[in-house]
């Protein structure tokens, strides 16, 4: 299936659990700007305007989704849990737009744009440690470990990413291995919390781990196709944007096998991709020869592979509303236009 703007799905399964835990994402986002308060008034200001940017909140949704999945029914842990996972998020967007030199997030100046480096750096930190804080009074040490590894694991990711810019071959091991802690890897984290808050069994864990991998994975893919195919005002920020700071996603990786057996075009996309100054015409001409090789179809077919065994993992959950909700979602996330 395309995922030409007239072919993407409409129906949107976040917003059915948006209104499901309507309720506990208010109650989530209190808890977030109350936490975020600090004495040093810049603090709280570069913080709010990342948590009250717009984004979608799926991370912590899926903490309460899993929850209730897993039997969780009374009490707020869930909801303590849920902004965990959203202050890693947010910490690590600061962090990234930094990193990537972005001027827009979700269709809005970057905090890095309005107010430098150094603001950003510090309040995504400040951010980390509200996070530990939170752990912390939580006290359960399987949590702590889990986030520990999380955040390590998306570190590590950040600084593999770092070391391919600009190059003429990145691995699909090394491509797979960044995504995987770019977007799974948070995913996990968030449907694991929600599932350790309800004291789920092993098999409820390993299920859910299978399914936030493989949904992750499947976002990431389409994602970085999105950045060569999606409309710019619909897609939330500036398209192109791996392109021109130097990424190389799996489009690049593709498209490099699909002319390995013509040189003059070899030699021409390498001068390209390893030099970070391109232009709009560089983005276009690459983007063609994108569209020519059939380059799309491809990176569609591995996120519907993904998408097919998060679903199968789910299997081990007996059938409701929500399990139909969290299936729903394994095609709206190959099917989207942002």
């Amino acid at each position: 299936m395309s995922i030409a703007a007239s072919e993407c799905l409409t129906t949107n399964p976040l917003l059915e659990l948006a209104d499901l835990f309507a309720d506990k994402i208010v109650q989530v986002d209190q808890l977030l700007k109350k936490r975020a308060y600090s004495v040093i008034p810049a603090l709280p200001l570069v913080s709010s305007h990342i948590i009250e940017s717009g984004g979608k909140r799926i991370r912590p949704l899926l903490t309460l989704a899993a929850a209730r999945l897993c039997g969780y029914t009374e009490g707020d842990r869930d909801i303590r849990l849920a902004a965990c996972i959203e202050f890693l998020h947010t910490a690590t967007l600061l962090h990234d737009d930094v990193i990537d030199e972005s001027p827009l997030r979700r269709g809005k100046p970057t905090a890095q744009h309005i107010w430098g480096n150094q603001m950003s750096i510090l309040t995504g930190d400040f951010l980390f440690a509200k996070l530990f804080e939170l752990l912390v009074e939580d006290g359960a040490l399987d949590v702590l470990k889990l986030m520990v590894e999380a955040s390590q694991k998306i570190i590590e990711g950040e600084v593999l990413q770092l070391g391919t810019k600009a190059k003429s071959f990145v691995s699909k091991e090394d491509y797979f291995t960044i995504i995987e802690a770019k977007t799974a890897v948070l995913f996990g984290a968030a449907l694991e919390l929600g599932a350790l808050a309800a004291n789920a069994s092993s098999e409820q864990i390993n299920a859910l781990r299978v399914y936030a991998h493989n949904i992750g994975m499947a976002f990431q893919l389409i994602d970085d196709m999105l950045d060569y195919t999606a409309d710019e005002p619909v897609l939330g920020k500036q398209i192109g944007n791996d392109f021109f700071e130097g990424q190389v996603t799996l489009p690049i990786i593709i498209l490099y096998e699909k002319i390995e057996t013509n040189p003059k075009l070899l030699e021409k996309l390498t001068a390209v991709i390893t030099n970070l100054d391109r232009s709009k015409v560089d983005f276009q001409w690459v983007r063609g020869l994108l569209i020519q090789a059939n380059v799309f179809s491809v990176i569609e077919k591995n996120a519907y592979n993904f998408a097919e065994q998060a679903r199968e993992a789910l299997s081990v959950f007996k059938n409701s509303s929500l399990k139909k909700t969290l299936i729903d979602l394994t095609y709206f996330v190959v099917n989207r236009c942002n």
